[in-house]
């Protein structure tokens, strides 16, 4: 499904290159549950953002089913981002003017999902995140927690192919944390390739595969 090949990232300095990533070649099947995990600093997240689409500045190629990425025109390049992957961040990035329902309906708006067919997947994930009481409340009313599982709902309210966390549970406490990861596990089980970048070896034992980074390298792959 993915295969990235070969895939350095830089900062040029005045005397040198510095690496955030180095030689990363990386093949993710359909359907995995893949974690990355290194100490700060290794490369995680700037990864996760090139998998995600999300950073173009690197070297290597990206392949995505049998499309490459560089070859792609800028805007199929987008309409890959916005239809196939979902994203979510361990600072929740919801929009603080909008209401629960009005944030999780702005991934449906943007790929311009009909009023009735948009009313109807906002209410099952709603319910199914058992938020129908909160859909009228603003970000700045809801915990932490609730505002990740928001979060959560907007990411797959356009039944994306790929989910990529970053430090989902980062700021939670270990209750709402484990709810997080059982929502990813029900996800994962309805065929869901999820990414995600963690400290936490807990949230990694909920995958299929775990990758280790270290100082930008691959430094082990492992089958969970």
């Amino acid at each position: 499904m993915i295969e990235l090949q070969n895939i350095d990232k830089f900062i040029e300095s005045r005397f040198q290159r510095i690496f955030i990533l180095k030689g990363i070649n990386l093949r993710i099947q359909e359907g995995e549950f893949l974690t990355l995990m290194g100490p700060s600093g290794a490369g995680k997240s700037t990864l996760l953002n090139i998998l995600g689409l999300l950073d173009e500045d690197y070297s290597g190629d990206y392949v995505f089913g049998s499309q490459s990425i560089r070859q792609m025109r800028e805007k199929d390049r987008s309409n890959l981002h916005k239809s196939e992957f979902g994203y979510i961040f361990q600072a929740y990035h919801l929009i603080d003017e909008l209401t629960v329902y009005e944030n999780i309906e702005t991934p449906l708006l943007y790929r311009k999902v009909s009023s009735s067919e948009r009313k109807s997947i906002i209410a099952e994930l709603l319910d199914r995140f058992n938020m129908v009481a909160k859909k009228d409340l603003f970000p700045a009313q809801l915990s932490g927690g609730q505002q990740q599982l928001v979060g959560i709902a907007r990411a797959i309210a356009g039944r994306p192919r790929v989910l990529l966390a970053d430090e989902p549970t980062g700021n939670l406490h270990s209750a709402q944390a484990k709810e997080i990861m059982e929502v990813f596990k029900e996800l994962h089980q309805e065929g869901t390739t999820i990414i995600q970048a963690t400290h936490a070896r807990e949230n990694a034992d909920y995958g299929t595969r775990l990758i280790n980074l270290v100082d930008g390298r691959i430094e082990t792959d492992e089958k969970l």
